[in-house]
């Protein structure tokens, strides 16, 4: 039922209603940063340089006529940077890893990035995504059966294969995502009526730490965004 929610990408350049933050981990050289702007620009861009630290962009959606904005950070896969990723991700209410198809160490490292986030996080909750990009099958060298047993061992429910070259299932992926965040987060709020009482929103969703809060004040971390309290 909830994958029949509709979706669509807006050019509206208004506040938004909603705003979920994410962050783009793996192993540098998979595809974090062609996955990000084939789903913002809705084309290859292929470049030789590795994101330096971390890269922002966000994109638009509508859905239930409502605007929510993706803020997505884009990080490098250098182990020299590993202390300053934890920074960007411990907030987050998505995690998304990423690794190489036809790259058996990116899949190796999984683990490594996985145990990472667990253990620096600021919450159980946040929602982790696992992508296996660079989906060509000429070049594949980490098998179905492979993944499959992974995912078990490691209680991954959300495996998707992409191929940020084609654009093969990227945007069915973040559509996914923007549905899950909106339903969880945002759906209790304007069930309850209190979209336009900020108060109330802040007061059901900053009462404890680590939980889910919504930031009206622009010099916390993300304006008018959920995220998990630092």
């Amino acid at each position: 039922m909830q994958d029949n929610i509709e979706v669509n990408d807006t050019e509206s350049e208004k506040e938004p209603d909603f705003c979920f933050k994410l962050v783009m981990l793996g192993n540098s050289g998979v595809g974090k940063t062609s996955l990000v702007k084939y789903e913002i620009k809705n084309a290859f861009i292929n470049s030789s340089d590795s994101t330096i630290v971390f890269e922002h962009s966000f994109k638009n959606y509508n859905i239930f006529d409502k605007t929510v904005r993706l803020q997505i950070w884009d990080t490098c896969g250098e182990e020299a940077y590993y202390s300053s990723l934890k920074n960007f991700y411990r907030s987050a209410l998505c995690v998304i890893i990423v690794f190489s198809l036809d790259d058996k160490d990116s899949f190796n490292s999984l683990k490594k990035w996985i145990e990472d986030v667990k253990n620096n996080h600021n919450s159980e909750e946040y929602y982790l995504i696992l992508i296996g990009n660079k989906k060509e099958e000429s070049n594949r060298l980490v098998s179905n059966e492979t993944i499959d047993e992974f995912c078990q061992n490691n209680e991954i429910e959300n495996y998707f294969e992409a191929n940020a070259k084609t654009g093969e299932n990227v945007h069915d992926i973040f559509k996914h995502l923007v549905r899950k965040l909106f339903i969880k987060y945002a759906m209790p709020i304007l069930g309850d009526n209190n979209d336009n009482n900020r108060e109330t929103i802040n007061n059901r969703h900053s009462s404890k730490k680590k939980q889910t809060i919504f930031v009206e004040n622009p010099e916390n971390c993300c304006k008018t965004c959920f995220c998990y309290n630092q």
